[in-house]
């Protein structure tokens, strides 16, 4: 029995040295998924880290771009930074919002200048709690925002010529319409009578019939390209272009046409026709001062007389009142005004059809300049004069009209630089050897004969933007304008 008892426990002993074997295989492998689930564990975490971190950099950098343009809203708050032009912050969001500037030669790092187109903010951010366990690539972001510049003062705009409701140009008539839209007719029909007229520059003529037709009548010569809503009769003239018309006589327009002739009666896309009128609060100089305001007869006389013309204080610009003036201003033979600043004149109309030789020059070598205005006080986007009797209504207006050599240019012509914007819902009325640099918006039908020679330069209006016709604020300081474009630049 004993024997038999021995036996049976040698039997057994493999089989106990078995279960530990699988006891322990059992333990290696849960250290080995606890350890492979820690890992994961970690990772996920690391990751999940920079995740946050990214989101908490990104929302920092925004806001360092969000502090930056706030701060340029307010005039020397850039310049007051302790590092200039750098906007930083540190805390919850934390950020360096680096600021540029661009002038016309590329990107400048600082303050904007009064030259000064487009600005960029260039934000760093950094996050709340950075990411762990080599995760880092959230710990920094960065994020770029472009924006206009606005400065305030008169910001030139529009095109070179604005006949809105058409005009004749007659013999011998130069006209420089480069780099404008060129001459731009919205209703109406442009003719080109007798000789030796060009164009330098394009012509559109637009509107529907009887209107929208371009007729030349003597051997004009554009050198541009040319669109006319209905019927281009081309005679003697010849365009140095292409030429875009409903009709054209003759057709096949042949040598007429240097480049390419193409049938089209489609409605031409211009700008609106802008309603101005007696604002004086939208003129403001470059620094964000009001114009001085001087009242004819009051202040000053209903006449041009040679001499200074300015406002009191040297180089300040000034707005002449002379809606009071009965028949508008007027002037002696032989007149030369020197222009001691920037002068806007509002008149109910120009007359100036018994003067001989009016200049207006600058007074000194600096470019200053000079507004014809006769307001459009019915807001429609249409030209409308006021031509009810002179007897019967106060403020009846009337064209703007020159008779012998009326002069408002610059250092082509003289060496006395003006650059002269003539704005009227009336029309132009030129006979004899108009001299003009810069722009001319008539609403009326207008002529221009006999040796004009005009030059395009850029004014444009207070409070309007020409190109458009849109409204636009009185800025008294210069600041942040619309959004031209917004990138990620990722990390640091």
């Amino acid at each position: 029995m004993l024997l038999i008892t021995r036996l049976l426990r040698a039997h057994r002993q493999p089989e106990r040295g078995s279960a530990l074997i699988a006891v322990l295989g059992v333990m290696i492998l849960g250290i080995i998924l606890t350890t492979l689930i820690a890992t994961s564990v970690v990772s996920a975490y690391g990751f999940s880290s920079s995740t946050r971190a990214g989101v908490q950099s990104h929302a920092a950098a925004d806001a360092g771009v969000a502090a930056a343009r706030a701060g340029l809203y307010t005039p020397g708050n850039c310049s007051a930074q302790p590092t200039p032009g750098v906007y930083t912050a540190t805390g919850t969001l934390a950020y360096s919002a680096a600021v540029s500037f661009d002038a016309g030669s590329g990107w400048q790092a600082g303050c904007p200048t009064s030259s000064a187109s487009r600005v960029r903010i260039v934000s760093t951010g950094s996050p709340q709690a950075p990411g762990i366990s080599g995760n880092t690539s959230g710990n920094a972001r960065k994020v770029e925002a472009v924006f206009n510049w606005l400065v305030p003062g008169i910001t030139p705009s529009g095109t070179s010529i604005d006949l809105y409701s058409g005009g004749q140009v007659e013999a011998n008539s130069g006209f420089d319409l480069s780099e404008s839209s060129g001459l731009v007719v919205q209703n109406g029909n442009l003719i080109c009578n007798k000789n030796n007229s060009v164009f330098n520059g394009n012509l559109t003529v637009g509107g529907a019939s009887p209107n929208g037709n371009l007729t030349f009548g003597g051997t004009c010569t554009v050198n541009g390209n040319v669109k006319v809503q209905n019927t281009a009769d081309l005679g003697s003239g010849r365009i140095v272009g292409n030429l875009s018309a409903g009709a054209v006589l003759p057709n096949p327009p042949g040598s007429k046409v240097s480049g390419t002739y193409t049938q089209s009666g489609s409605v031409p896309t211009v700008p609106p026709w802008v309603d101005v009128t007696y604002k004086p609060s939208d003129w403001v100089d470059a620094t964000g001062a009001a114009f001085q305001v001087k009242v004819a007869p009051a202040d000053v006389p209903c006449s041009f007389t040679t001499g200074n013309l300015g406002g009191t204080q040297p180089g300040k610009p000034v707005i002449i009142n002379m809606l009071g003036c009965v028949g508008g201003p007027s002037a002696n033979n032989n007149t030369t005004v020197s222009l001691t600043s920037d002068v806007v004149i509002f008149a109910n109309q120009f007359n100036f059809s018994g003067t001989n030789k009016l200049a207006f020059t600058s007074s000194s070598t600096a470019v200053h300049r000079l507004w014809f205005i006769t307001p459009d006080n019915v807001a429609d986007h249409q030209p409308t004069c006021n031509y009810a009797p002179a007897a019967t209504d106060p403020t009846h207006q009337d064209d703007f009209v020159a008779k012998n050599d009326l002069t408002a240019s610059d250092v082509i012509s003289t060496d006395n630089a003006v650059q002269a914007m003539l704005y009227t819902p009336c029309a132009l009325v030129s006979k004899n050897n108009l001299t003009w640099n810069g722009q001319i918006y008539a609403g009326t039908f207008s002529t221009v004969i006999n040796n004009p020679i005009y030059t395009f330069d850029q004014v444009g209006i207070a409070g309007y933007d020409l190109n458009t016709g849109a409204a636009l604020p009185t800025l008294t300081s210069p600041q942040p304008g619309s959004l031209i474009s917004n990138r990620d630049l990722g990390g640091s």
